[in-house]
C-alpha cells in the first residue's frame, strides 16, 4: 500500500469541483505484476462512510482521513457514493482506463455559501453517529429481521422524520467462513439509502446496516 500511495502522490491531482452530479474517475486497472491505485482527496477532515455494491473481488477500498484508495482488480465500472463527515455526499462514476487514468483526484469545495445536506443523508449520518435527527424521534426495537444460513439480522433502532424512516440493524456472520455484505442489494421502491458500517465479515463478525426509506404523503 505504501508504494500505491508514493506512485500516487508523485502524479499531478486533477482538480474537479464538488457537483450533485456523479464525478469520473478514471482508475487504472491492476494486474499480477502491477498494482495501481487512484486518490481521490475529499474537502472533508475524515470520511464517515461509503455505499457501494461491489463485489470484493473487483474493486479495493481504503479511506484516510480526507483522502479514498481506489484500486481496481478487474475491468468493469460503477458508482460510489462516499458520505463526508461533514455530511455531503459525493457522487463517484469509477471507470477503467488503460491509458490517460487519474493518478489523484481533488474535489474541491463549492464556492457558493454550503447548503443544509438533503434530509437523507442528514438522516443517515445521525443513525451512524448514534445521534436524534433534528425533528425526529428513535425508537428502539428488537425485531428479528432475517435468517439464513450465512446471515442473521436484527433491528436495533427506528429513526422518524418528517419525510423519512430509518432502520439500524445489527448482522451477523453466522456461517464458517468470510461474507460479502453487500447493501445494493436490498431493493425496494421506497428505498432511498443503504450503506454499512463494514462490507467484508469474517466468521462471527457483527456490523451495523443503515436502510433509509422515503415515508409516501
Amino acid at each position: 500500500m505504501i508504494w500505491l500511495i508514493f506512485t500516487a502522490a508523485l502524479q499531478d491531482a486533477r482538480e474537479v469541483p464538488a457537483s450533485d452530479h456523479p464525478i469520473e474517475v478514471r482508475v487504472p486497472v491492476s494486474t499480477d505484476a502491477l498494482h495501481r491505485a487512484t486518490v481521490v482527496t475529499f474537502p472533508e477532515d475524515s470520511l464517515e462512510a461509503l455505499v457501494a455494491g461491489w463485489n470484493e473481488a473487483d474493486l479495493s477500498i481504503e479511506r484516510r482521513k480526507e483522502n479514498l484508495f481506489i484500486k481496481l482488480l478487474r475491468k468493469t465500472e460503477g458508482d460510489l457514493h462516499v458520505l463526508g463527515v461533514s455530511g455531503s455526499l459525493y457522487r463517484l462514476r469509477v471507470v477503467p482506463a488503460d491509458d490517460g487514468y487519474d493518478g489523484r483526484v481533488r474535489i474541491l469545495a463549492p464556492r457558493e455559501t454550503k447548503k443544509d445536506a438533503p434530509e437523507a443523508v442528514d438522516l443517515i449520518r445521525a443513525m451512524r453517529l448514534g445521534r436524534r435527527p433534528v425533528q425526529g424521534a428513535v425508537l428502539r426495537s428488537e425485531q428479528g429481521l432475517y435468517a439464513s444460513a450465512e446471515w442473521t439480522a436484527r433491528m436495533l433502532y427506528v429513526y422518524e422524520t418528517a419525510s423519512y424512516r430509518g432502520f439500524v440493524a445489527r448482522v451477523e456472520n453466522v456461517s464458517g467462513t468470510p461474507q460479502r455484505l453487500d447493501p445494493s442489494r436490498f431493493v425496494a421502491e421506497d428505498l432511498v439509502l443503504s450503506g454499512s458500517q463494514a462490507f467484508s465479515l469474517g466468521p462471527g463478525e457483527t456490523t451495523l446496516l443503515y436502510l433509509v426509506f422515503w415515508k409516501h404523503p
